[in-house]
């Protein structure tokens, strides 16, 4: 039982927490204005209940006040028309809502509310001086013992409405829950206005600088000295695009050089490889790995024809755009007639921001990863978002572990004995868009589907 108390209160500090994480804003500006309101909430919950203490305070002064005024005059009367006698006398002018008991607690006279009757004879009884409220604080009564000159004793119980001072005091809830209301209205509306130009131009300048990263890597904000606090981000921001863009040219010209290195070796491999296929004399072991040879030195072509497209022109500048049924053909063919090959992309008629000669480099590895895996079918598609254009290559194989999901983009990663390196170019050309790849989760055993998101022109 302790075993299964302890896992419920886990499971509900758990729901707690997920709770508080749905809840709680994600951006900066967010947070602020949520924080404003909060403080500014908690204030004016203080502000209401300390004015209502107040309030209840002042109006009991008031009116135990305005009670001992009372109770002191009728004390005056009933003395005066007593004198040394040893009957009590109250005088006929006594007012309203005021009782004279005797040393006995009987009612000698004066009249009070008939719900409050209780409450005075009880005050009488007990002979000294004391206050109380009867229906919820609408009649408030005191008593105050006295003795005439003669010796005789009384006590004199008089009642004050306080429904005056309670509706004061309910009016005034009401006025400062609308003021408080009010007023954590405008502080959320003037916080997030302020926090809004605040924050714009940094949202601006982060645009700005992402947009330079992956289009133009000569723009610079230069705002000069760094004097507040956006000169500072702006010139932190200059310095990071300094950077950005010396790595990406330094990659550009590695890539460059190497792919320019390996093509020449290459080429004499391919040459010779396909020379020496048109000779009749050699034997079919060494035709075949003669054919063997020449596939791998044009696919090996091909990669390398590829690193070289993506490190002259890695940015996405929208000059070169395409749709995916531009795609089509060029994908369809890398499909053996062995495989059913099921088009789904005739929905998506959104331009996708690349050259389509780059496009299919990076989509023809996942093609070529499926045709590998399927069973039986190869399947594209296709739809259109608000940014991106989503690609889908699906087959009917075995799927992909989980374990090993998210490192098949890794250079190396192969489970058919290839060398790995299809699926991590394809990562690389698509990155080099400015999209994303993945693989999307299925059941086991129930194929794989890799998810390929290009920008929208």
């Amino acid at each position: 039982m302790a075993w299964g108390s302890r896992s419920g209160d886990a499971g509900v500090r758990g729901l707690v927490r997920r709770l508080a994480a749905r809840l709680t804003p994600r951006s900066f500006r967010g947070r602020i204005v949520v924080s404003t309101v909060a403080l500014v909430g908690a204030v004016m919950v203080g502000v209401v209940v300390g004015l209502q203490l107040i309030l209840g305070w002042t109006a009991a002064r008031d009116i135990d006040g305005a009670l001992t005024t009372r109770a002191r005059t009728a004390v005056t009367a009933v003395r005066s028309a007593t004198g040394d006698g040893r009957r009590l006398v109250v005088p006929d002018e006594l007012d309203p809502g005021a009782m004279v008991y005797d040393a006995s607690g009987r009612v000698v006279r004066g009249s009070i509310e008939a719900y409050a009757r209780d409450a005075a004879d009880d005050l009488a009884e007990r002979g000294k001086a004391a206050n109380s409220s009867v229906g919820d604080g609408r009649v408030r009564l005191i008593a105050v013992p006295f003795a005439t000159s003669g010796g005789t004793r009384g006590v004199v119980v008089v009642s004050q409405e306080a429904a005056l001072y309670q509706r004061a005091r309910t009016y005034t809830l009401v006025a400062s829950i609308l003021t408080g209301l009010v007023v954590v209205g405008l502080a959320a509306v003037i916080a997030r206005r302020v926090t809004t130009q605040a924050l714009l131009p940094v949202t601006q300048m982060a645009e700005r600088a992402a947009d330079w990263s992956e289009h133009d890597l000569n723009h610079r904000f230069d705002l000069g000295p760094a004097d507040d606090e956006l000169a500072q981000l702006g010139s932190t921001l200059d310095r990071l695009l300094d950077r950005v863009a010396l790595a990406i040219r330094s990659e550009q010209r590695l890539t460059s050089e190497m792919a320019h290195e390996l093509r020449t070796p290459l080429t004499a491999i391919q040459g010779s490889a396909d020379l020496a296929l048109l000779r009749e004399d050699a034997d079919p072991e060494t035709r075949a790995d003669l054919e063997e040879i020449a596939h791998a030195s044009r696919a090996m072509a091909q990669v390398i024809t590829t690193l070289v497209d993506v490190a002259r022109a890695p940015l996405a500048d929208g000059a070169s755009t395409c749709r995916v049924a531009d795609l089509v053909a060029d994908l369809r063919r890398a499909v053996p007639e062995r495989l059913t090959w099921v088009d789904h992309t005739g929905d998506s008629t959104a331009r996708i921001a690349g050259p389509r000669e780059v496009v299919v480099r990076a989509l023809s590895p996942l093609v070529d990863n499926a045709v590998r895996h399927a069973r039986s079918t190869v399947e594209l598609r296709a739809s259109d978002g608000r940014h991106h254009v989503t690609i889908c290559v699906v087959d009917d194989g075995a799927g992909v572990h989980p374990a090993v999901r998210d490192r098949v983009f890794e250079t190396g990663a192969s489970s058919s004995g290839g060398t790995g390196l299809g699926l991590a170019i394809a990562r690389r050309v698509t990155s080099s868009l400015g999209g994303t790849i993945a693989v999307a989760p299925t059941p086991p055993g129930q194929g794989a589907v890799l998810v390929v998101r290009m920008p929208r022109a």
